[in-house]
């Protein structure tokens, strides 16, 4: 796979477990197990039901959690790197450091705790990372997104689609080569919604989006399509192919007969 293409992003055995006390018992429930997968440029779409471990594997993507086994191997035009908990002892801090401003991230979070202003708070990052111009761009992706009338607003004041769109610009304010969005449209207003699309349809032909979201009109940008279950992939391949098996042609269609057929697989007995 990867002689033929010039980026890709590869899973290789990543698991991570949780484990936690309940009722004075330790308990554990599986994020990912032995998940192994690529995508390459394009719109990645991931489906699946409700503790697929879908959040779980954005988290890990976007370098914010560590894997307990395997790595994520990040494969641009100019170098390959790993992400896992050997590399992280392995590596050297700028190294890593460079790799995760390659990555563009937004959370599924209710709400932000900083005081800083919605202005301020793109301009800092901006010039954190040595954006050309830092103050320019941080003014290009207030206006992008919808947020000029909000530039003196602190964070810990943001709510709903505001805050949804504020996310949105943050994580596209330097240029992303990997972008990673955990249910973009839940909370997210008309105006973010549109603006999302719009983004995604003039989407450069080098990213990698990978995209978590229960949301099957999102869903129908995608490129290739991901099913997860039970913390593994279970189905990944081309949208036009995969929606072509259904009769309707559409990703809800496919995701709808996806789960029945899971249904009837779960309760077969020998």
């Amino acid at each position: 796979m990867g002689k033929t293409m010039t980026m890709w992003i590869e899973w290789s055995h990543v698991t991570k477990i949780y484990e936690f006390e309940t009722e004075n018992k330790w308990a554990r429930n599986i994020g990912l197990l032995d998940f192994s997968a690529s995508v390459q440029s394009g719109i990645t779409v991931i489906l699946g039901p409700r503790g697929a471990g879908k959040s779980t594997l954005l988290k890990i993507t976007a370098m914010m959690m560590l894997p307990d086994d395997g790595r994520v191997t990040f494969h641009t035009h100019h170098q390959t790197m790993d992400w896992s908990t050997g590399n992280v002892h392995a590596s050297r801090p700028e190294q890593l450091g460079e790799l995760r401003r390659k990555i563009g991230y937004v959370p599924l979070v209710p709400r932000l705790d900083q005081e800083m202003t919605v202005e301020l708070a793109l301009f800092h990052l901006a010039q954190l990372y040595g954006t050309p111009d830092p103050r320019k761009r941080s003014c290009e992706m207030m206006i992008r997104w919808g947020l000029a009338g909000y530039r003196q607003t602190p964070l810990m004041k943001l709510r709903g689609g505001v805050l949804k769109r504020f996310l949105l610009a943050q994580s596209l304010l330097l240029h992303p080569t990997f972008w990673i969005l955990d249910e973009p449209t839940r909370g997210l207003d008309l105006l973010g919604k549109q603006l999302l699309r719009e983004e995604l349809q003039r989407q450069p032909k080098d990213r990698i989006t990978i995209i978590a979201t229960h949301d099957m009109q999102l869903a129908e940008c995608a490129d290739y399509l991901m099913l997860l279950e039970s913390g593994a992939c279970r189905r990944l391949g081309k949208k036009k192919l995969l929606t072509a098996g259904v009769s309707e042609g559409t990703v809800a269609a496919w995701y709808q007969a996806m789960q029945v057929f899971s249904k009837e697989k779960s309760s077969f007995k020998v």
